[in-house]
């Protein structure tokens, strides 16, 4: 789609004749090549290189654009490389009349040499103005403003490529995908003291999307796809925004591989092709054992399952609706239940609404359960704003016969939370960042219990804070380098069991068993070097520390 012409074409006068000899001199490089008798089959040696002449570029960083060394072989097919070179760099430099006389001095016998080159740099031409035209949508000043090729700087080829695709993005978000770039003229003005560059631009026509395609879609309803890419019919083509197509329908989970969307063109039509192919979208995840019964202090006790078992369901009904079931049994008296539904796109707005319910029996001391509702929304780009409401509510064992480690307590808050992820794929990244924050205020009402010896106040004001970070870099060929870091931290006073965060297991700290540290600050972080051996599969090292 983007298009602009290369090249630069210098308009001399006839007063210029001898500025035009040079110019041409350097500009169609013609060097001479010398033919060199060697009396044996070994190359001379390259005793010296000097170099007079130079003012502006020091002897030290020509010479080391230069592949010839002193003391080494001299190869006449570098040799001639080497004079390109310098030519090549002089014009990058503004010094568009430098010219290069080469002198070899060979020994009698021819076996060594001397490279001797004298320049006559000339003065150094800049950039005297900056013209565009064609442009009527938009502004020069607007273009030029982000220009890095500006006015009294030396022109060079690479940056000016770069401002070229500056204009072609500013015509994209405008819906003009088809506009080009040319160099009209560059133009030597002032008796070669400076240059004038004339660009023009073809803006094209303008292009809306009129239709949306959607290819390789077996579950997943072409609605919900279009839905998701965030492309409104009939709004203007904008280069950026289809760009970002691809991350947000892979950010569902629900597809392996997501293709760029393509522009097509029918009759006076547009509109944008999206090829997908569809993945697993369930997953199931379970460990079951079963611990016999036994006699423990005389006392009989009965067997039991034991294990973990994670039910997820990322597109129900071909809607990305979400359901996540979640349990796990630690022993005999500690279990752990949660699940998760979300809903999006709730009432045909922008917005995920999330609805959870978790209980944790902690031995025989204490019931916990918490009731969550939370709705988040894109603001821009690859950032997701959110608030969350949250109930929970702690009940102590009632057949205990010492005292009970915790309070029972109703605790309500809310909070906000910030994601910010360009991950390009969110199960198996091989680059990006993942940032999340979370922060929630409220107030923990506290009722003593009856075996409770303590005197409490009636209301505590707490604060949850919790920060995760990740990154990931591609280092070779299909390896990644993952780092990660992960904080928690509670405030508000008393502090008991149940209000403290949990460490140790396969989701924080490996090798440690789950939930085996308790803290109300918590510090963790995980390297991991990973060797992918598919799209979404890899085996890794890593190095898990905690505080």
């Amino acid at each position: 789609m983007r298009t602009w012409v290369k090249g630069f074409l210098f308009l001399l006068t006839p007063s210029y004749a001898e500025a035009h000899r040079r110019v041409k001199h350097f500009l169609s490089i013609i060097l001479l090549a010398f033919h060199v008798s060697i009396a044996g089959a070994q190359p001379p040696l390259l005793r010296s290189i000097d170099l007079h002449g130079n003012h502006s570029i020091s002897t030290r960083e020509i010479l080391s654009w230069m592949g010839l060394q002193a003391q080494a072989a001299f190869k006449v097919e570098q040799y001639q490389h080497d004079l390109k070179t310098i030519a090549t760099r002089y014009q990058r430099a503004g010094f568009y009349f430098a010219v290069i006389d080469p002198q070899l001095q060979y020994t009698p016998d021819s076996s060594s040499v001397s490279l001797i080159l004298n320049l006559t740099e000339g003065p150094r031409v800049a950039i005297g103005s900056i013209d565009l035209s064609g442009n009527k949508l938009v502004p020069t000043e607007e273009i030029l403003e982000k220009f890095e090729t500006r006015v009294g700087a030396v022109l060079d080829e690479r940056i000016l490529e770069q401002d070229f695709e500056h204009i072609l993005t500013l015509y994209e978000a405008r819906g003009y995908p088809f506009a080009k770039v040319t160099v009209a003229n560059i133009e030597l003005v002032e008796v070669g003291q400076s240059l004038k560059i004339m660009i023009q631009v073809d803006e094209g026509p303008i292009v809306r999307i009129s239709d949306v395609r959607v290819e390789g879609n077996s579950t997943t309803k072409k609605s919900v796809i279009i839905r998701e890419s965030r492309i409104n019919l009939g709004e203007p083509y904008n280069h950026e925004k289809v760009n970002a197509v691809r991350p947000l329908l892979m950010r569902l989970k629900v597809f392996r591989s997501v293709g760029e969307p393509e522009l097509y063109i029918q009759g006076d039509k547009a509109g944008l092709l999206i090829k997908v192919q569809e993945g697993n979208a369930n997953t199931f995840d379970g460990i079951l054992g079963y611990v016999p019964p036994t006699t423990i202090g005389g006392s009989d006790q009965d067997g039991f399952l034991m294990g973990l078992v994670t039910v997820s369901m990322r597109n129900l009904f071909g809607t990305a609706r979400k359901l996540h079931v979640h349990w796990r049994r630690e022993d005999r008296s500690t279990q752990e239940l949660g699940i998760r539904y979300v809903e999006p796109w709730a009432f045909n707005l922008p917005v995920n609404v999330g609805l959870g319910f978790g209980q944790r029996q902690q031995d025989s001391a204490y019931v916990k359960r918490r009731l969550e509702f939370n709705a988040s929304m894109l603001v821009f780009g690859n950032l997701n704003v959110g608030a969350t409401f949250n109930r929970e509510s702690v009940i102590p064992s009632s057949d205990r016969v010492t005292l009970s480690p915790v309070l029972k307590s109703n605790t309500t808050s809310v909070g906000v939370n910030l994601e910010y992820d360009t991950r390009d794929d969110v199960i198996s990244p091989r680059r990006g960042l993942y940032y999340s924050t979370d922060y929630r205020v409220g107030t923990k009402k506290l009722t003593p219990s009856t075996n409770s010896a303590e005197s409490v106040e009636d209301d505590i004001t707490v604060q949850n804070v919790s920060v995760d970070v990740e990154s990931y870099f591609p280092t070779f060929v299909r390896q990644v380098l993952a780092l990660s870091l992960h904080v928690r931290e509670l405030r508000g006073s008393p502090v008991d069991e149940s209000d403290l965060f949990r460490l140790g297991g396969t989701n924080s700290l490996r090798g440690y068993r789950e939930n085996q540290f308790l803290g109300s600050r918590l510090v963790w972080s995980n390297v991991e070097y990973r060797f992918l051996v598919g799209r979404r599969s890899f085996f890794y090292g890593f190095f898990d520390g905690g505080y």
